[in-house]
């Protein structure tokens, strides 16, 4: 859901072609409300009206660089900053995350290999054969950048004291135990 009045949210290009933006050197920032990135919204603890009102900051430079093999390289590094509320899986209570994370993408024609060398790369292999929406490009580094369990690192209330050991209640007889028990000697 695209939120009215949000200037900044108008510099995220819904169609850019990485390839001409990396070779041109070109750089582009804003900042974008987190109502209009739906998946972000939904993975994160607050009112809907709360989380429209939130944003988060996003960068794009493109660059080219030379090559291993004395080719040169287009690549785009995408940085985003924000604070974000999540729902602390230790106290149930809201705990805001600072966000900052930065990946550089190297652009290709077609996915490569997964071999070692690609597993190593410091970049990230991108398919930009397609103009790309930039919006989804920051949603989905945004959520990349999220904790898998979003905790407080001290819970702000104090959280419930565990139960005892309990009793150690006797086993219920085993089936079998009570059939042999039943059976008459010969």
């Amino acid at each position: 859901m695209k939120m009215p009045g949000t200037p900044s949210d108008a510099g995220l290009p819904r169609r850019l072609n990485l390839k001409e933006f990396a070779q041109r050197g070109r750089e582009l920032q804003g900042d974008v409300a987190v109502g209009a990135l739906p998946r972000l919204a939904a993975s994160l603890h607050g009112e809907a009206s709360r989380l429209a009102e939130l944003r988060v900051h996003w960068e794009l430079r493109g660059m080219l660089r030379n090559g291993a093999s004395g080719q040169a390289q287009l690549l785009v590094r995408l940085h985003v900053r924000g604070e974000l509320p999540m729902l602390c899986q230790r106290c149930l209570q809201t705990s805001w995350h600072r966000l900052d994370d930065a990946v550089t993408l190297r652009l290709v024609d077609q996915e490569p290999e997964l071999d070692g060398e690609e597993l190593e790369s410091d970049e990230e292999a991108f398919c930009a054969l397609h103009p790309v929406d930039v919006a989804e490009l920051v949603e989905d580094q945004l959520i990349l950048a999220l904790p898998l369990v979003p905790m407080h690192e001290n819970c702000p209330q104090e959280l419930p004291a565990r139960a005892g050991p309990r009793e150690l209640e006797p086993a219920p007889a085993s089936p079998f135990a009570v059939l042999a028990g039943l059976r008459k000697p010969n």
